[in-house]
């Protein structure tokens, strides 16, 4: 016999199922938002999660998780931000910040460039003038 039950909204797994007035901040919203505004926010964020630990002592708090996770997608939007500008005041420069060029691997940074494995010696030019490939066509 199956006995099913109701689970109630104590019980949830996702924190921001717990408590509703917490809403999840969209990462869409704050990409329009100018450096000022997303510095604010994360001030007042950082405030209602330092009162939410200082309740925490008293109480079990499920949103502070949700807070957490806003302050750090408040984070990345201003991390990306800076970086997107300093990527375009580099464009087109010879040099650019090491952390701004393509990670690729090891071996590929140090590999030579497509210009310098084609060079050919000017002795392995006039060879490859003399004696060039020979094309033979078959009969089919």
């Amino acid at each position: 016999m199956i006995v099913l039950r109701k689970v109630s909204s104590e019980h949830t797994q996702n924190p921001a199922d717990a408590n509703l007035h917490f809403a999840v901040v969209k990462v869409a919203e704050l990409r329009s938002k100018s450096e000022e505004q997303l510095r604010q926010q994360l001030l007042e964020l950082k405030q209602e999660l330092a009162s939410l630990k200082v309740q925490k002592v008293t109480k079990a708090v499920p949103q502070i998780t949700v807070v957490r996770r806003n302050i750090a997608r408040v984070l990345t939007v201003i991390n990306a931000n800076q970086r997107q500008s300093v990527r375009e005041l580099y464009a087109g420069k010879k040099l650019i910040p090491k952390d701004l060029r393509a990670k690729k691997t090891r071996a590929l940074r140090r590999a030579l460039s497509k210009e310098d494995a084609a060079r050919v010696t000017l002795k392995t030019r006039k060879q490859q003038l003399a004696f060039p490939k020979k094309v033979y066509a078959l009969k089919a």
